[in-house]
């Protein structure tokens, strides 16, 4: 499903094979740096009681903390691929002090992620859930406003969500690196559209933040680990196949030259933004007009 949203398409088709090859390595640091930063953030969070959806960047090892924040609510937890997540401490706790009042209960099994390509409708009923959690992930879809539509059906009347993404100012050092290698490089939305694409969907009053942060490396090719490891390149108009060694020397030369005299180190800007809102239950509008007899001034009559 292409969107109007991006000058620059993305593709789920590619997203969804980048995700699955992530997914299999180790949780990256910004990812749960990421996922902690909005667990601090969401702590004024206080929906109606139900469950949660995690539709973002997943990572096993980044789910615990965000569950912790929703003790007792059940996850509906949706990747583009189906993968296996390990019952979590506090779970294998409980069941442990259950099978002493209870012998013979079954230990809790391992649960699924639910497998759904980026571009479908979430398979839940309408005003079903309580919270929708996402993290690094709007960036990345081909139609964000379908997502949000998605989120806003699927929560109850004073459900929330929480989102976070890259916001314009991202990998700019990346720009330069990207057209030597003869790419195209992904517009990353501004914090104030991404507010307006909310409202438009029908949540009400938006919350949005922005913060910038600066990582440094000592070399490109780390730099570039790091980045795929987070965004990569699943752009509709990325190229298939290799480039010429002279192509690749050009874009690491590139790199080179934002390398600082003082410290050595090659930075990456990220800019990351944080989004709230909330579902608000719409009174009906009707076509008759309430007027109280108290408002109503009496004519006099003629002397």
């Amino acid at each position: 499903m292409s969107s109007q949203f991006w000058k620059i398409p993305r593709s789920n088709t590619a997203l969804a094979q980048q995700w699955s090859r992530r997914v299999a390595k180790p949780l990256p640091f910004i990812l749960e740096e990421v996922n902690q930063r909005m667990v601090n953030r969401a702590q004024i969070m206080r929906p109606v009681e139900g469950g949660v959806v995690h539709q973002g960047w997943l990572h096993p090892a980044a789910l615990p903390n965000v569950k912790n924040l929703f003790v007792g609510c059940e996850f509906a937890v949706f990747a583009p691929k189906a993968i296996h997540l390990p019952v979590e401490q506090l779970e294998q706790a409980a069941a442990s002090f259950l099978a002493k009042l209870w012998p013979g209960r079954a230990a809790p099994k391992p649960a699924s992620t639910i497998a759904l390509p980026t571009n479908s409708l979430l398979p839940l009923p309408s005003e079903s859930q309580a919270m929708v959690w996402s993290p690094l992930w709007l960036h990345a879809v081909a139609d964000p406003g379908q997502c949000m539509a998605e989120w806003l059906r699927v929560l109850k009347p004073e459900g929330g969500v929480f989102f976070s993404c890259f916001g314009p100012d991202t990998a700019r050092e990346l720009q330069s690196f990207a057209q030597a290698m003869g790419e195209s490089f992904p517009d990353f939305a501004d914090m104030h559209d991404l507010g307006d694409l909310m409202s438009k969907q029908g949540f009400s009053d938006p919350v949005m933040e922005m913060e910038k942060l600066t990582l440094t490396y000592s070399s490109p090719a780390k730099l570039l680990e790091d980045w795929r490891a987070l965004c990569g390149n699943h752009l509709e108009t990325r190229k298939q196949g290799l480039r010429t060694s002279r192509q690749f020397s050009e874009a690491i030369l590139c790199l080179e030259r934002l390398r600082d005299p003082e410290t050595g180190r090659i930075p990456l800007t990220l800019e990351l933004v944080y989004g709230h809102a909330w579902k608000v239950k719409r009174k009906t509008k009707t076509d008759v007009a309430t007027v109280k007899i108290s408002d109503i001034k009496g004519r006099k009559g003629s002397k």
